[in-house]
């Protein structure tokens, strides 16, 4: 009886002992876990951070101001320029003036990330691989040109030397073009294969941009136009060829 009791003892032991090892295996197995968690977070935070921080060290770079003038041509015709549906969070955006106005505020909006994509969340333009979106309408690869299908594609020039032959993008890399250098000038054409496509129309407002230092407004009251940079309204004129008349009351 002894010995049998003696080995039952030693057999509850060791049940409660295995029983104790695998408790403790499964309690470490949680904690375990959250710390690769937070060990992966951490990693791909500062991944980005670097990402982000290398890509605000290039052109164009956090503090510089670059601009490209924009035109988007359908079929025959440019639609009228984009303007800014809301505030811009990124430091790209557009007036209405035809031109893309680069300054990033950060790393999102700075080097590789100073795309058209990028711009285009600040103005509802949306890209895909054979086309793009803009005010609700779609234009892709095969739109209906009157008739002839059309193709997507942007053409690029040196808003200096419109005269070269452009860079020319197809659609689906539109969206990853980058803004590397100041005064491009660039058409998204939704246009038939062998259209001529023109540069856009907005290259001149390039040299008369009022977001820029030096930038100023002149007014001049009598016999000449009130000048804003970008906007001119014609001269206020009096007409002094008659004399005034006075009509007397009734």
């Amino acid at each position: 009886m002894g010995k049998s009791s003696s080995a039952k003892k030693v057999a509850r032991a060791a049940r409660a002992g295995g029983a104790t090892s695998q408790g403790k295996k499964r309690n470490l197995l949680f904690p375990v876990s959250i710390a690769a968690v937070v060990i992966v977070g951490v990693l791909v935070v500062g991944l980005a951070r670097s990402t982000n921080s290398k890509a605000a060290a290039e052109t164009p770079a956090v503090g510089e101001h670059i601009h490209a003038a924009y035109g988007i041509y359908v079929c025959d015709k440019f639609l009228d320029p984009l303007t800014d549906p809301g505030g811009d969070t990124l430091g790209i955006h557009t007036h209405g003036d035809g031109i893309v106005h680069i300054h990033p505020f950060g790393g999102a909006a700075a080097g590789k990330n100073a795309t058209m994509s990028t711009w285009g969340k600040t103005d509802g333009l949306e890209f895909s691989k054979t086309g793009f979106t803009v005010n609700g309408t779609t234009y892709d690869d095969g739109y209906d040109c009157n008739g002839q299908p059309a193709t997507v594609k942007m053409y690029v020039w040196n808003a200096d030397d419109t005269s070269a032959a452009p860079q020319i993008v197809n659609a689906s890399d539109i969206g990853g073009f980058r803004f590397k250098t100041d005064r491009l000038a660039l058409t998204l054409a939704v246009v038939p294969e062998g259209a001529d496509v023109p540069p856009p129309t907005s290259i001149p407002t390039l040299d008369n941009l009022s977001d820029v230092a030096g930038a100023t407004t002149t007014t001049s009251l009598v016999g000449s136009a009130t000048v804003t940079p970008g906007v001119t309204t014609e001269p206020a004129t009096t007409d002094t060829s008659a004399p005034a008349t006075t009509v007397p009351a009734p």
